[in-house]
Order: C-alpha cells, then structure tokens, then sequence
C-alpha cells in the first residue's frame, strides 16, 4: 500500500452544485436563508390577511411586510456602507478591519489601528441598527397607515358607515399612551467594540437587534389595545422561527440521520486532501482511521496537558523545549493565526495535531480548510475570526470522518476515492434537503400559523373575526 504524503490535491468539482446553495446557510453574514424565508412569510400573511379584513387589511400587511423585510435584511448593512463612506472619504479614515478579538486574534492591536477609527466603526454600526429599527417601528406604520388609506379610499367609506365593534383611544389617551421615557445607556468602550463586531459580521445578530425596537414601535403605533395585542403576539412569536428553528430542526434531522452538519467550504477541502492520499490504494476502516484520525500516545497527551494546565495557548517555544523532534510542524501551525509582535502562539488542538501523524493534522491542509471555510477571513490579518469558531470547524471534520468510518464498516466496505466522494456529496445532499425543509417550514409557521393563531385569539376576544386596525382609517 502506498500512501501519497505530498500535497498535490486533485480538483473535486462533483459538489459544486450541491455546495454553492448550501454554503449560503454557513456564512453567519448571509441574508440569503432568511430573505428565502421571507417570501414565504409575506406572501402568506399577505393572503391570510385578504382572507380575514379583504382589500384593506390584505394591502396594510403586504405593504408593512414586504417593506420591513427589505429594511429588516439589508438596511443595517446599507447605512453602514453609507457610514464607511463618509468615514473613508471625508475623515480618510482606514476601517477595512474588524474590531473583535479574543486570544488568538486583535486586528485592531495586532496591526495598530488608531483609536478614532475603531470608536468611529462601532459608533455608525450601532447607528445603523437603532437608524433601521426605528424606520420599521416608529415610521413605517404611519407610512403604511397613509398608503392604505390612500389606496383604499372608497373600500373605508363603506366600512366607516358599519358601527365599529373595538373601542378606538380618544386624541388625549393616544397621546398619554406614546409619552417619551427616559432610556439610560452605559458606554464601556469593550462592549461597545463587541457589540459592533457582531452587529456588522452576523446577520441574526443584526436582525434580533432590531426586533425589540420594531415590536415596542409597531405596539406604539397601534391605536387600540386588540391591534396592540396582534402585533406583540405576532412579532414576539416570530423571532425563534425566524432565527433559531431551522439551525434546531436541521439539528435534530442530521442526529435521527447520523449525518454531519458539515460547512461544505470546509468539506470539499477536505476530500480534496483525502482522495490525493488515498491514491489508488483501497482500505480497510481501521486502516483508514489509523491514517486520518488522531493518533497520539497517552504519554504525549499527558505533557500537553501539564504544558496547557490553565492555559488557553501557549507559545510555540514552549512547546518546541518539550517536543524538540516537532520543531517544524510546530511552527507551520502557529502560522493558522496572526502572529503577535513576531511570537507564535499554539491552542491545545492545534498541539495535539503538532504531535498528529494524521491526514488531517496537516498544518498546509488545515490553514487551506479554514481559509475556504471562513471566506478567506482567517488568513487575513485585519479580519477576525474566533478561536471558537475554527475549533468548531476542526472538530466538525473529525465527526464527519468517524460517521465516513462507521458507515464503512457497517456496510462492509473499503475507503476509496469513490467512496469518499459518494459519502461526501450524501451528506451535503441531505443536509441541502434538512435546511430546504427548514425554510420550507419556518415559512409556513410564519407566515399560515401564525397569523391564524393571531386572528383566533383577536377573534376570541372581540367576538368577531374582523381587522382591529380598520378604526386606524377613519
């Protein structure tokens, strides 16, 4: 058996198809999912509406929904964009940096970024979210308020001649109800770094940011207690289905399937690799995992441990005083992270896979990986990418190699070229299918059950299923 130790990596184009969509649902900063979901969403409480208050309602909701989402997607990132504009082009300043940091990574210190660009970064991120959560609160009820009316001029006639069932506030109570409170904010310079940092590289991040304005605006905004309740029910209700429920449902399908939920930036990669080092050879799953698994011996664990014993990293001399023979390896690792002030650094994993004969622990594999996988991020030293996040990456390529492993040995079969790739583009397939599922799914939930509930429980309250918004236009 001859195993090809060099790092000649055939091209593997037979995922393309399957990764270019489903890589969508790894990047933290894509809109992509959610807008998917949207569509649905709007379409359906668009129609739910029409159903229930017929042209007047139908043409609020579509106008209210299909305008929120527009801003609730990509309005942050637009008066952001617009921000760095006027920063770069009137006070020249350099904001093509990320301000988040932890121990392996500070791009602002590492590359000595002046204080009034990452205070003026963070100021027009923070800017940007409260500017676009009090357009979809505050404003746009009172936009959508005036469009529908406009629209709907003769349909409100004949309503408005119909005796209104919900109490609409007099002038003075509507004023009493939206009297300004004073709002407090404590300003710590780290916090506020931090906050920006997610804010500007999260999308959910982003969006849960804007719900609690956007509920406490649109609840302001309504004009009677019924129209009140709806929104805060709708939009409360809303916002695990909108952000948490498809991670959870894929989730909950991959552990039923035993299939990995695996970034396909970081899959392709990594069967790249194998498929070079596997050459021609046909091997058993013990073979196999002896090759691309961890193989360190208990005594080498047992000095990590005491190198790293309270530590989160270590130099890399330190750990080169102990494991000599690792030199090299020891300091291509350190290289997957920015080096400080010319000092490498090494996490416990990365150590391990210093000692690791293994496929995987590559150091010019693993910098490759990360770098597909994080849209070039971790490889540029003025972006951020956290510890966190690259172990989660690492360790999600060992499960998909044990699940590969375990699948060969209960159908009996040999690790090959083929079987590596068939394996591969089975998990991306499924996991296409689980997150086609979970858009399929939250938008229904949004935009059909939701709403439905909603109505029931207006309807169980005022004894009609009538829109408590129609008193708004009179």
């Amino acid at each position: 058996m001859r195993i090809n130790h060099n790092n000649t990596q055939p091209n593997f184009k037979s995922l393309s198809a399957i990764s270019a969509p489903l890589s969508l649902f790894y990047n933290p900063n894509s809109t992509i999912p959610t807008a998917l979901i949207e569509t649905g969403v709007t379409s359906g409480r668009t129609f739910e509406a029409f159903k229930r208050g017929g042209k007047i309602e139908g043409t609020e909701r579509l106008i209210e929904q299909g305008v929120s989402a527009v801003v609730w997607l990509w309005g942050v990132q637009t008066l952001k964009k617009c921000g760095d504009f006027i920063g770069k082009n009137i006070f020249h300043l350099n904001l093509n940096f990320d301000i988040g940091k932890d121990i392996l990574r500070d791009p602002v210190k590492n590359n000595a970024i002046k204080k009034s660009a990452v205070g003026y970064k963070a100021v027009n991120m923070i800017a940007s979210t409260i500017l676009s959560t009090l357009f979809i609160g505050f404003l746009l009820p009172k936009i959508t308020r005036y469009l529908t009316g406009l629209i709907n001029k003769d349909e409100i006639k004949q309503k408005n001649k119909k005796p209104s069932l919900i109490k609409t506030p007099s002038l003075e109570e509507y004023k009493n109800s939206n009297k300004k409170k004073d709002i407090h904010f404590t300003s710590l310079v780290d916090n506020v770094a931090k906050l920006a940092y997610v804010l500007e590289n999260n999308a959910p991040a982003r969006l849960v940011a804007t719900d609690g304005g956007v509920i406490s605006g649109r609840c302001i905004n309504a004009k009677n207690k019924y129209k009140k309740l709806e929104c805060l029910f709708r939009d409360t209700a809303s916002i695990y289905f909108y952000l948490l429920f498809m991670p959870h449902l894929v989730k909950m399908f991959n552990k039923l399937s035993k299939n990995t939920d695996i970034n396909p930036d970081a899959l392709i990669p990594s069967v790249e690799m194998l498929k070079s080092k596997i050459g021609e050879n046909a091997l058993s799953a013990d073979e196999f995992s002896k090759l691309a698994l961890s193989n360190t011996n208990d005594t080498q664990i047992s000095a990590l441990k005491n190198l790293f014993k309270d530590k989160e990293v270590i130099d890399v001399n330190e750990f080169i005083k102990v494991f000599p023979s690792h030199k090299d390896k020891a300091l291509q690792m350190a290289q997957l992270q920015p080096i400080f002030k010319g000092e490498g650094v090494l996490t416990y994993k990365e150590a391990q896979d210093v000692l690791n004969d293994a496929f995987i622990s590559d150091p010019k594999f693993l910098k490759k990986m990360f770098n597909k996988a994080t849209k070039g991020l971790s490889d540029d030293k003025m972006r951020f990418v956290s510890k966190k996040k690259l172990e989660k990456i690492r360790t999600v390529l060992d499960d998909f190699l044990n699940k590969m492993i375990e699948s060969a040995k209960k159908n009996n079969q040999k690790i090959d070229k083929n079987f590596v790739e068939k394996y591969a583009n089975k998990t991306m397939g499924k996991n296409l299918a689980f997150y086609g599922i979970g858009v399929v799914a939250s938008g229904f939930i949004l935009g059909i059950l939701i709403p439905k509930v909603q109505y029931l429980i207006t309807k169980k309250l005022t004894k009609k299923n009538e829109f408590p918004g129609m008193d708004e236009y009179k």
